[in-house]
């Protein structure tokens, strides 16, 4: 309770209704830990060993082709309960691996004890289900729609996102590497690095240091491109 009670009011007022009639079974195995930036917390292939509720940091869903290439297809900040969506559909095996993007802070329960508290508790249940629901609806929606975007549509996409997920109103600089954007765009380094330029000689970024600097103005600039082409 008292490192929930040091979240944002959204925060912990979801995580005390999430809670409020798990059981002392549930409490009593829960451990709390501290996940370092590019550990794994899910490894595709492996079982389904435990439920993570990220309650800090930021973590991505990662994917390895058959070239090589590793793609990020998904990040998610904030409160983010990741492994129980295959226990849900009855699978025995992680379906996508997962890593801290940053270092993250977690609640971590046993796979079975977490699924028998789903059994007994109708409120956490329906809650999660809302999540899980809202989540696949917008993945297919989105996926559709990624697919016919060329690279730099989809870096637009991305900084948008970025800056939104910040939240403030004065430059928000980017601090991800040219490779890291690049998996997130599901592109090469190089396609990625021509995005970039491109970004910063049409205004909509400035590029320094070997970051994206992102001022408001650029902010809106990009929003409205985003909401008038994409």
């Amino acid at each position: 309770m008292g490192i929930i009670e040091k979240l944002s009011r959204e925060q912990s007022g979801y995580l005390h209704d999430f809670f409020r009639n798990c059981p002392a079974e549930v409490i009593q195995v829960m451990q709390y830990v501290k996940v370092s930036r590019g550990q794994t917390v899910l490894l595709a292939g492996r079982s389904c060993e435990y439920v993570w509720i990220v309650i800090k940091g930021e973590v991505s869903g990662e994917d390895i082709q058959m070239t090589g290439n590793v793609y990020s297809f998904f990040e998610q900040s904030g409160i983010s309960i990741i492994g129980d969506y295959e226990l849900f559909a009855g699978l025995s095996e992680i379906q996508k691996t997962v890593a801290a993007g940053t270092d993250c802070e977690a609640f971590r329960i046993p796979s079975a004890v977490y699924m028998k508290w789903m059994e007994e508790d109708k409120n956490a249940l329906f809650m999660r289900a809302q999540v899980l629901a809202r989540t696949l609806a917008k993945e297919i929606s989105n996926e559709r729609k990624y697919l016919l975007l060329n690279a730099r549509d989809r870096l637009v996409l991305y900084l948008t996102n970025a800056y939104g997920k910040w939240g403030g109103n004065g430059e928000c600089i980017v601090k991800k590497t040219q490779a890291q954007l690049a998996q997130r765009i599901g592109m090469n380094v190089r396609t990625a690095q021509r995005s970039i330029l491109r970004l910063e000689q049409e205004g909509f970024i400035s590029y320094r240091s070997g970051a994206i600097h992102i001022s408001w103005q650029q902010y809106e600039m990009l929003r409205e491109y985003r909401d008038a082409k994409l």
